[in-house]
């Protein structure tokens, strides 16, 4: 059976937030014991744990469910839910995190209902009251889109930007 690569993920969602470009990690067709192993020994790796794994190669699709962490040396993301979808030739087309989604990244922190994340566009879209959050800072709409390659940012309806001025941050920290 084929390598199937994995999560060229949200490493790719905060590239809307970094300078760096997407990375690609593999995921052995035997399964997660053997990524998380190769996890453990490679630095550049990433490493998907969670309660149960289905694997359809029909549908060129797998599902995560249960206690989903995602982590490699960029960010980390917690949900519910993990669906990956692969094209024909078993590359990540869509990522989809569902369920008390948390992805942190440095010092920036994204929380929402869903993220879903397009490879080809380089789109990341994060709705269910999302809100991105560094320090006291904060941003919060109904949805927000981040693009990988623009690192442009849309935030709609109900766009609110919250930016935390020198004497507020002094002060929480008294």
């Amino acid at each position: 059976m084929k390598r199937i690569v994995v999560l060229a993920i949200f490493g790719l969602v905060w590239s809307a937030v970094a300078d760096e470009p997407a990375r690609s990690s593999a995921m052995p067709a035997s399964g997660p014991a053997k990524l998380e192993k190769a996890g453990e020994d490679a630095t550049n790796g990433t490493v998907i744990t969670s309660t149960q794994l289905s694997f359809d190669q029909q549908k060129r699709q797998a599902l995560f469910e249960g206690n989903v962490v995602v982590t490699d040396r960029e960010v980390k993301i917690l949900s519910d839910r993990l669906n990956v979808f692969f094209t024909e030739d078993n590359k990540v087309d869509r990522i989809e995190a569902e369920g008390h989604v948390s992805i942190i990244r440095n010092d920036v922190k994204a929380t929402g209902e869903k993220a879903t994340y397009d490879m080809k566009d380089g789109r990341m879209q994060l709705t269910g009251n999302p809100r991105i959050q560094r320090d006291q800072d904060m941003l919060t709409g109904e949805t927000v889109t981040m693009w990988r390659d623009s690192k442009r940012i849309l935030c709609e309806p109900n766009a609110k930007l919250i930016i935390s001025s020198d004497q507020e941050m002094n002060r929480s920290f008294k």
